[in-house]
């Protein structure tokens, strides 16, 4: 999952609520919105999500759920989904199928500022860029 690490201006990150497809949505879930309602990264991602979860919810088709936007002020903490060897702090990864890790693969948008290892499991912080 991915958490709010910190950001620029010391600031919480506001909540809004938004339209989501009928589904289940866990805190910490990046999502997209698409035909009106958010729904869940159903494969890896090269591109900025464009918010993410705040709740472990299940809602019907419309139901309103509790986000922040992606900002690219924040810093965002998650874990490698698989391991990566090449990825350092300046690599560019992308996000995992489902919208709950970082993925392996290079030349995604969230950009590494700190990796704990590069195995998988392992911490990584980064922005998105």
């Amino acid at each position: 999952m991915y958490f709010v690490h910190t950001t620029d201006t010391g600031t919480v990150l506001p909540w809004e609520y938004m339209k989501a497809k009928a589904g289940t949505y866990q805190a910490g879930q990046l999502l997209n919105a698409e035909g009106g309602a958010l729904t869940p990264i159903a494969a890896a991602s090269k591109t900025t999500p464009g918010y993410l979860c705040m709740a472990n919810i299940t809602v019907a088709e419309g139901q309103p759920i509790p986000v922040t936007r992606i900002q690219r002020t924040a810093v965002y903490e998650t874990q490698l989904s698989a391991a990566a060897e090449g990825a350092a702090e300046g690599s560019k990864l992308e996000v995992s199928a489902g919208g709950l890790q970082v993925d392996a693969a290079a030349a995604g948008t969230f950009e590494v500022t700190y990796i704990e290892a590069t195995t998988a499991g392992a911490l990584v912080r980064g922005r998105f860029i």
